[in-house]
């Protein structure tokens, strides 16, 4: 399948820290890839780089075969409207869901459409009102926010980011702000989406979802990938001692 992404020495310091330490990376389109590590290898820092809501310290990001930033002297000046199209083309879903509490759900998914995509309001929340149905919510399209349980936020939240009609989809632990008994429906969600032959990149704790969800897994540590492979190779039968673990301390999930 074609490629879709490509990191090349991807490095991000904070001051003295770095976090990132040279990830090379190709992803294909169509490809779901489960990113697994323990706090503070580096997995929410690189989604973050790929949709630069954080500036890289070093390294390439290439998207549909066209290196993002110009490089001059040695650096890479990256230019705003360039970035604005660009997370056009990649939608995020965080931890938290961020939502405009003074917004109805409906509203809060067609922001996007009709603020940065130009579309006429009608054409804007009729789009909205689409994705809201396919997470499940179209009875809560006048509901705001604090009406709202934490997985519908969610499922709000990821029908923003479709809304966008983006090329990938980047989920940054999804679920990690949820009650337990939320967890399921935002999951299924995500599944969901995943049969529909989308590029998507999944930060998560979730391990026995990884390995439904995932054509490919990738073990971070330290800031590099240690370990990648199927969900079999790297959950089942991992070749690094850190990568086992890791699986080790998470016993409880099932495949």
């Amino acid at each position: 399948m074609a490629e879709v992404l490509r990191i090349e020495g991807l490095r991000k310091s904070f001051g003295a820290l770095e976090v990132l330490s040279g990830i090379d990376l190709s992803v294909a389109r169509g490809e779901r890839i489960a990113i697994l590590g323990s706090s503070g290898s580096g997995k929410s820092t690189l989604l973050r780089c790929v949709n630069f809501m954080e500036m890289p310290s070093a390294g390439r990001i290439v998207l549909d075969g066209q290196a993002v930033g110009q490089e001059t002297k040695g650096s890479i000046r990256y230019a705003e409207k360039e970035l604005i199209r660009l997370r056009t083309r990649i939608g995020m879903i965080f931890q938290q869901f961020n939502l405009f509490p003074h917004m109805t759900a409906l509203q809060n998914v067609a922001e996007g459409p009709l603020s940065v995509l130009g579309l006429r309001k009608t054409e804007a929340e009729a789009r909205a009102a689409q994705y809201l149905a396919k997470v499940g919510l179209t009875e809560k399209a006048d509901e705001y926010p604090s009406r709202l349980s934490g997985g519908q936020q969610q499922r709000v939240a990821i029908a923003r980011a479709l809304a966008m009609e983006p090329e990938m989809l980047l989920f940054d632990e999804p679920t990690s702000s949820l009650d337990p008994e939320l967890v399921g429906e935002v999951l299924e969600v995500i599944l969901d989406l995943s049969r529909e032959g989308r590029t998507m990149l999944l930060v998560t704790h979730e391990l026995g979802f990884a390995y439904h969800f995932a054509t490919r897994v990738l073990f971070l540590h330290d800031g590099r990938i240690l370990e990648q492979g199927t969900p079999e190779e790297v959950l089942r039968h991992p070749r690094e001692e850190r990568t086992r673990a890791f699986i080790g301390r998470h016993s409880s999930f099932a495949f």
